[in-house]
C-alpha cells in the first residue's frame, strides 16, 4: 500500500488530487486496525499493535513526501499565475561585445550642479577664481579628480614714457621730474607672461572634500622673456563646519574676490597682494540660509621689507599672524581682516638687533548689480605692511631706522574700487581706481626719491568671441609724487588676446 501511494503522485496531478490522495492514503493505513479488532483472539493483541505502528510510521514517512510535493506543486501554481497577469515585457537589447568607456570629462561630485554657472565677465582675469565643476578627468579608480587648465595670453603695450617694468604698470616707477627717463617718449613692449598653467587636484573623504592646487605664470626674476613664476601649490580641506589650507597660497589679509577685472596684470596701485607659505584656518561661525560667516585666520611666513643699513638684513621673530571676520551672501560679501607682524633687524657683525611692531586693517567688499554688473571696494591702513602693497612692494617701506638708530614701521594707507558693466554676455568693460600714501618720518634713513603717494586708473572693454577666446583693449593712467614732491605721470594702450583651455 506504501508503494501504491507513493507512485500515484505526478507533477501534472492538481492540488485537489493531491487532498485527496492524502485522506485515502489515511484510511487505508485505519482498515487493518478495525478488521484485527474484530476477528483475531486477545492473544495476538499484541503482535498485530507492533505491526500496525510499524505500518503507520511508514505511511507517515509518505504522507511527509506527499506533503513536500503538495508544497513544491502550488509554489509553481502561483509563479504561473503571475507570468500569465504580467504583460510581457519589450525585449532588452543585447549589450555590445565591446566595452565602451565611460565618460571622463563630467564631475558630478560635490560642487556639480544643473544651474548655470554664474556669468563671469569677459574682462575677468584668467586662472584666480575656482574653476568651474565640469572638465574633471576621473584618474582611473584612486578617487582622485583632475582638471587641467592652460591659458596662453599675449599683451601688447604702448607707453608714452618709459616705467621701471616694462610688462607690468607699476605708477611707483614712473619717473619723476629730476629723474632719468622722465618725459622719455612712447615705446612699445609685447608679452606673453600672463600665460598660464594650472592643475586642480580633488577628491572626496571622510573629512570633505581634499583639493590640491598648483598654478604658475611666467612673471619670475629670471632672465629671458617668460621667467617661471609659482603663483599657488597648496592642499585644502573644505566641508561644512571649516576649511583647513596648508602650503603656498594668495596672504588670508588679501581679498580676492574685490580684485578689479584689469587686463594688466598688476591691477590697481593700493591693493594688497603677497604671496607666501601658510597655514589657513577657516571656521565657519554661522549659517543663515545661502548667508555664511567665517572668521579667516592664517599664520604666514613674514618676507619683512625693510631699509637696509651697515650690516644689518632683515629678521622675524615671529610669523605674520592674521584674523578676519566674512560675512558672505549668493550677491554681496564683505570681509574684515587684521594683520600683526614683527619687524626685526640683525647686525651680522655684532649680533645686535633691533625690532618693532606692526599692525594693519583692512575692510574690502563686493556686490552684484543688475544682470551683469558689479562693483567691489576695498581700503587698508596701518603700520608696516608695505610690502602687501602692489605698488610699493619691495622698496624696503615696511620699516627704516631714524636718525637715532632707532627702528621704527613706517604708516601706509590706500583705498580704491571698481566697476564691471556687462553690455552684453559676450562685452564687457572694467573701470577702477585706486589711491596709495604712505607718511614716514621725516627723520626716517631712507631715499628722498622713494614715492610719497600714487595714483591709477585703468578703463577697457574685452569682448568674448568665442567659448574659449578673448580680445580686449584698456587705457591705464598712473601718477607717482615723490617724497620730494617732484611728480610724473604715465599712460599704457594695451590689447589682450587670450585662449583659455578649460576655465
Amino acid at each position: 500500500m506504501r508503494q501504491g501511494c507513493s507512485s500515484l503522485v505526478s507533477p501534472a496531478w492538481t492540488k485537489s488530487h493531491m487532498h485527496r490522495l492524502l485522506f485515502g492514503c489515511a484510511a487505508l493505513a485505519i482498515v487493518p486496525t478495525a478488521f484485527a479488532q474484530s476477528n483475531d483472539s486477545a492473544g495476538d493483541l499484541k503482535a498485530q499493535v507492533a505491526q500496525m505502528r510499524q505500518q503507520m510510521q511508514a505511511q507517515q514517512a509518505v504522507m511527509q513526501k506527499m506533503q513536500q510535493r503538495l508544497d513544491e506543486l502550488e509554489a509553481k501554481e502561483e509563479a504561473q499565475a503571475k507570468v500569465v497577469a504580467t504583460p510581457p515585457a519589450s525585449t532588452p537589447a543585447i549589450p555590445s561585445a565591446s566595452v565602451q568607456p565611460t565618460p571622463l570629462l563630467a564631475y558630478t561630485g560635490e560642487g556639480a550642479s544643473n544651474t548655470p554657472p554664474p556669468y563671469r565677465p569677459p574682462s575677468a582675469p584668467a586662472g584666480v577664481a575656482e574653476p568651474l565643476p565640469e572638465g574633471y578627468v576621473r584618474l582611473g579608480d584612486t578617487g582622485n579628480l583632475l582638471k587641467l587648465d592652460l591659458v596662453a595670453q599675449l599683451d601688447t603695450m604702448i607707453d608714452n614714457t618709459h616705467m621701471g617694468s616694462k610688462d607690468l604698470f607699476v605708477p611707483s616707477s614712473i619717473p619723476v621730474r629730476g629723474q632719468p627717463f622722465y618725459n622719455s617718449g612712447w615705446n612699445t613692449n609685447l608679452s606673453a607672461r600672463q600665460s598660464i598653467f594650472r592643475m586642480d587636484f580633488r577628491r572626496d573623504t571622510d573629512y570633505g572634500v581634499l583639493k590640491v592646487v598648483y598654478k604658475n605664470n611666467f612673471f619670475g626674476s629670471g632672465t629671458g622673456d617668460m621667467p617661471y613664476n609659482m603663483q599657488f601649490f597648496y592642499g585644502e580641506l573644505e566641508n561644512e563646519r571649516y576649511r583647513l589650507l596648508v602650503g603656498y597660497n594668495i596672504s588670508a589679509f588679501t581679498d580676492i574676490d574685490v580684485f578689479p577685472n584689469t587686463l594688466d596684470y598688476e591691477g590697481p596701485n593700493s591693493f594688497n597682494f603677497k604671496y607666501g607659505p601658510q597655514l589657513r584656518f577657516v571656521p565657519v561661525l554661522h549659517k543663515w540660509g545661502d548667508s555664511t560667516l567665517t572668521m579667516p585666520m592664517s599664520m604666514e611666513k613674514p618676507n619683512a621689507d625693510i631699509t637696509t643699513i651697515g650690516h644689518y638684513s632683515p629678521y622675524s621673530r615671529l610669523a605674520d599672524f592674521t584674523l578676519g571676520l566674512r560675512w558672505e551672501t549668493p550677491s554681496w560679501h564683505v570681509q574684515w581682516s587684521n594683520l600683526y607682524r614683527d619687524l626685526g633687524m640683525e647686525d651680522s657683525t655684532t649680533g645686535k638687533t633691533q625690532r618693532t611692531n606692526a599692525f594693519a586693517t583692512q575692510l574690502t567688499g563686493s556686490a552684484k548689480l543688475f544682470k551683469y554688473d558689479s562693483v567691489q571696494g576695498w581700503f587698508s591702513n596701518g603700520h608696516g605692511f608695505a610690502n602687501f602693497l602692489q605698488d610699493i612692494s619691495g622698496l624696503g617701506l615696511d620699516a627704516a631706522f631714524n636718525n637715532q638708530g632707532v627702528l621704527r614701521a613706517i604708516r601706509a594707507r590706500g583705498w580704491g574700487m571698481g566697476y564691471t558693466h556687462g553690455w552684453t554676455e559676450t562685452l564687457s568693460s572694467s573701470a577702477s581706481y585706486g589711491y596709495l600714501r604712505i607718511s614716514p618720518s621725516a627723520n626716517m634713513l631712507i631715499s628722498d626719491e622713494l614715492p610719497k603717494s600714487t595714483k591709477f586708473a585703468s578703463l577697457n572693454l574685452a569682448w568674448q568671441f568665442s567659448q574659449r577666446a578673448m580680445v580686449g583693449i584698456e587705457y591705464l593712467w598712473g601718477q607717482n609724487i615723490a617724497l620730494t614732491d617732484m611728480r610724473g605721470q604715465g599712460q599704457r594702450v594695451q590689447t589682450t588676446l587670450r585662449y583659455d583651455l578649460n576655465p
